[in-house]
This record gives structure tokens, C-alpha cells and sequence, in this order.
């Protein structure tokens, strides 16, 4: 049944909000920058959805899912025109916090070698750019193995330009926070 969406901060039982690094699904993640301050493409828990959450420390708990109500509710899965690729099973995100001479509504491009393996449009504001991992299935041949480094563009006025910075290695479900490019 859809029981309707929920924001991570409001799902999330105070004494253990502070445990919680960061929530990942398919084809989107949030992270807790600071505190109960969360950014990414899906600070929300929306029904039907399968969530990962990334803790430093055990916990439990549940939601009451009887208090919502139903919402329809649009997922992100915008991509720049001519510019596709494959959700895959293996995917992280790095959280891009700054880009030089990046404007609301350029793209942020993740690829490995010539392979497009994510992409994000820029909303001002620390952005959630996936990067998608070989899987072992024919779609995702090309793709990232763990270990490996994603390479960054920015897409800007139709012109792809490379992206420098420091940018840790690929591991599935990873989360790499204040990347500045």
C-alpha cells in the first residue's frame, strides 16, 4: 500500500538521528552534513521504496506509518538530453559541494573512462552526483569496480568540461561527502 512520504528527519526517533550518516536508494541518497541538516536528491522515505542507512553505530527503531497521509510525489530521475545510462544494483554517491563556475540548472556528470555512469543537475546547493558500478549484467558492462576512480565533468551550455579534485575510490553504497571541484 502507499502510506505516503516522510522526511528523513521526521522518520528518524531523535536519540538516534545524531548515529545516522547518511540514507541511499535506488538512484538517490541523503546525507546529515551536520547535526539535522540534511542534503541530497532523497531526503525523504517515500512507500514502495527499498532504503539502505548508513550508521556509526547499531540502532533500532520503526515508524508509525498510520500518521501519514497519502502524497503523490515526483522522483528525480532527470537526465541531460543525450546523455543516458542504466540505474545499476551497485552505485555510490559523492556529495559535490562546490564546483568552479558551475550556475543553477548545469549538470554534474560522474563517467568511468568514456562510460556515463551518473549524472545531477545542479540546484545551488550541495548536490548527491551517483556514480553506478558494474553489476555483472550486460547494461552496467563499463562501469565502476570497486576501487576505481569516477572521473567528473560539467555539462555547461552543451560543452562537457573535465572536472579536478580529490575523489575517493568506489565502493558500493559508499557516501564521500564535501567534494569540491
Amino acid at each position: 500500500p502507499d502510506f505516503g512520504t516522510v522526511g528523513v528527519k521526521e522518520a528518524l526517533p531523535d536519540d538516534i538521528e545524531s548515529s545516522v550518516e547518511g540514507v541511499i536508494t535506488e538512484g538517490g541518497a541523503c546525507s546529515q552534513i551536520s547535526e539535522g541538516f540534511w542534503v541530497g536528491s532523497q531526503c525523504s522515505f517515500m512507500s514502495g521504496k527499498g532504503y539502505w542507512v548508513i550508521t556509526t553505530d547499531a540502532i533500532s527503531f520503526s515508524f508509525d506509518f498510520t500518521t501519514l497521509a497519502r502524497t503523490i510525489t515526483t522522483i528525480n530521475d532527470e537526465k541531460p538530453e543525450g546523455y543516458g545510462y542504466m540505474q545499476s544494483t551497485k552505485q555510490a554517491f559523492y556529495f559535490i559541494e562546490s564546483v568552479e563556475n558551475i550556475e543553477v540548472g548545469d549538470w554534474l556528470l560522474s563517467f568511468n573512462g568514456d562510460e556515463l555512469i551518473g549524472a545531477r543537475k545542479w540546484q545551488g546547493y550541495i548536490t548527491d552526483l551517483p556514480a553506478m558500478g558494474d553489476d555483472g549484467n550486460s547494461y552496467s558492462e563499463g562501469y565502476l569496480e570497486i576501487g576505481q576512480t569516477p572521473q567528473f565533468k560539467l555539462l555547461k551550455d552543451d560543452i562537457l568540461i573535465d572536472l579536478e579534485g580529490d575523489t575517493p575510490a568506489f565502493e558500493n553504497n559508499g557516501l564521500f561527502s564535501a567534494i569540491n571541484l
